[in-house]
């Protein structure tokens, strides 16, 4: 009997560890997100790809290099230049060289890419107020504070190893 009530109670916090596994929660998070991305965003244009965001939202309106987007982003200078590359051909971003260095190109949007980036955006807003509503200002700010705090827990020991 004291081994069915042990095994029985481990069984329900394994069901609860599954249930709020941090893994699971941003996998999940991260799918569904890709989800609605794809059915909202490809609406300003088709082909546009929710793998595209984070870069293309990074341009902002100075322009960057493909450098700064590879460290802002965390990812390799192949990977920034392979979505750009991407981006070129939606004609949504254009790149001239860089006033300060003749080796580097600043990329900036387009017209179209302004427009594009200013629908993204608003439809983003959009979702935040939809989270909002249904967390409250408080318990999403929160949120938000803590999955800073882990990202900066990651790239602190990152940078140790």
């Amino acid at each position: 009997m004291y081994a069915f009530c042990f095994e029985n109670e481990l069984y329900q916090m394994e069901n609860h560890i599954n249930t709020k596994f941090f893994f699971k929660v941003i996998y999940i998070l991260k799918r569904l997100t890709d989800e609605w991305g794809e059915h909202v965003i490809t609406q300003f244009i088709p082909g546009f790809k929710m793998g595209y965001i984070p870069v293309f939202m990074c341009i902002g309106t100075d322009g960057i290099s493909n450098n700064e987007v590879a460290r802002e982003l965390k990812i390799t200078k192949m990977a920034a230049s392979k979505i750009l590359k991407e981006l070129y051909a939606l004609k949504l971003i254009a790149s001239e060289k860089d006033p300060l260095d003749a080796r580097s190109e600043r990329i900036f949007l387009t017209p179209k890419g302004k427009e594009i980036s200013t629908k993204v955006k608003e439809s983003a807003d959009g979702l935040v107020a939809e989270y909002r509503k249904v967390t409250g200002d408080e318990n999403y700010d929160g949120a938000i504070d803590v999955l800073l705090a882990i990202t900066r827990y990651h790239e602190e020991i990152k940078i140790k190893h």
